[in-house]
């Protein structure tokens, strides 16, 4: 049982390394593709009509690949204010019902996007992007989902086995130069 989720859970991490990769890759390209816009329209009055249509689906998928990506820190769907407040056993608990309550949303929605892609494939229409089929462009959608269940059930593991959560890194906050301030 410790191979499985040792497997699953260098699959994950490889999955991090691709959001990150493609978060990256997919801002840089919506800022230089702006840039670009800009700089025809206003000093050469050219424009490009797929550039926005182009932006709107890197955006899309942008929100999405960093919504996956979150689900890795558990920065998504959950409220850290109950969580601040509880202590000891009753915080695990709460973490353990979050990610199960996030499991079985996560599923019903993962089911709905599969649906919704399948009538996308019967219409085969490309409204958003001229000559890319839609359900290409909305694939995105259950993948999100699908990486979310993921993790939520990686997250259970932890908890049940007592691991560490993941956690982002404190960067420049008040925390670390507290932190800081006593050591000295």
């Amino acid at each position: 049982m410790s191979s499985f989720f040792g497997v699953i859970e260098e699959f994950d991490r490889l999955l991090v390394r691709m959001e990150k990769g493609t978060v990256v890759f997919m801002l840089f390209t919506l800022m230089m593709i702006s840039f670009i816009e800009v700089i025809a329209r206003n000093f050469f009055k050219v424009g490009f009509l797929w550039i926005d249509e182009f932006m709107r689906v890197l955006v899309l998928w942008l929100a999405f690949v960093g919504g996956a990506l979150c689900s890795e820190y558990a920065r998504h769907m959950r409220v850290d204010v109950f969580l601040h407040y509880a202590k000891g056993r009753w915080k695990k608990y709460m973490r353990l019902t979050g990610s199960i309550f996030i499991i079985i949303i996560c599923l019903v929605l993962f089911v709905a996007s599969i649906k919704y892609i399948g009538y996308q494939m019967e219409a085969t229409v490309s409204l958003i992007l001229q000559g890319v089929p839609d359900w290409v462009i909305g694939l995105i959608i259950p993948y999100f989902f699908a990486v979310t269940i993921l993790r939520a059930l990686l997250s259970i593991k932890r908890e049940v086995v007592g691991e560490e959560q993941i956690q982002l890194p404190i960067i420049g906050g008040a925390e670390e130069l507290h932190k800081k301030s006593e050591h000295v």
